[in-house]
């Protein structure tokens, strides 16, 4: 017990010293979840960009506030499907569905790109016999894979306006508050 305690603190002490700090309270700070419902996400086409899409405006302004548009993200989609599991008589038992997201944060005005990434993930789902039950499970794969995309551009942009709101703290043009009167 006490050694897992000394490697607890010493953990703590090294990832303290390296800069490392969460990143929850910081990207769930009003100024961070603000820039996040100013972006406007661009339509995106197909069954899986509607998935990503809806998914993105849920996660970026869950509120549903009513705020001017100060960003636009562009995402493109693309997506494959290919043989996971096959048996010694070459039927196949499952499938892995990738999709991949490259998406960019620009001003909307000026056109410049202020972030730019790209998110992958897979989600698995069973070769079934039934047709019906097979299409399910590749919906269902699909939910899961825009779902987690999602996410991972929601915790990028939050990342990135952090960054920038610390850069700016740092630069001295972060706006001040107004001395209380």
């Amino acid at each position: 017990m006490a050694n897992r305690r000394a490697a607890l603190l010493g953990l703590c002490a090294v990832l303290g010293s390296c800069g490392f700090r969460p990143l929850l309270g910081s990207a769930d700070a009003p100024g961070v979840r603000a820039e996040l419902a100013a972006v406007e996400v661009a339509r995106l086409t197909g069954r899986v960009g509607y998935l990503v899409r809806d998914n993105l405006l849920d996660q970026l302004n869950p509120g549903g506030i009513e705020v001017p548009e100060r960003y636009r993200l562009d995402v493109q989609l693309r997506q494959r499907t290919g043989a996971l599991g096959i048996q010694l008589d070459n039927t196949i038992t499952r499938y892995n569905l990738v999709l991949v997201a490259r998406f960019s944060l620009s001003d909307p005005v000026t056109r410049r790109i202020l972030y730019r990434a790209l998110v992958r993930r897979i989600a698995s789902y069973n070769a079934i016999r039934a047709p019906f039950a097979e299409l399910a499970a590749q919906r269902d794969a699909e939910r899961r894979a825009a779902r987690e995309v999602s996410t991972d551009i929601r915790t990028q942009l939050a990342l990135h306006f952090v960054r920038q709101a610390e850069a700016e703290a740092e630069a001295g043009t972060a706006p001040t508050a107004a001395a209380p009167s």
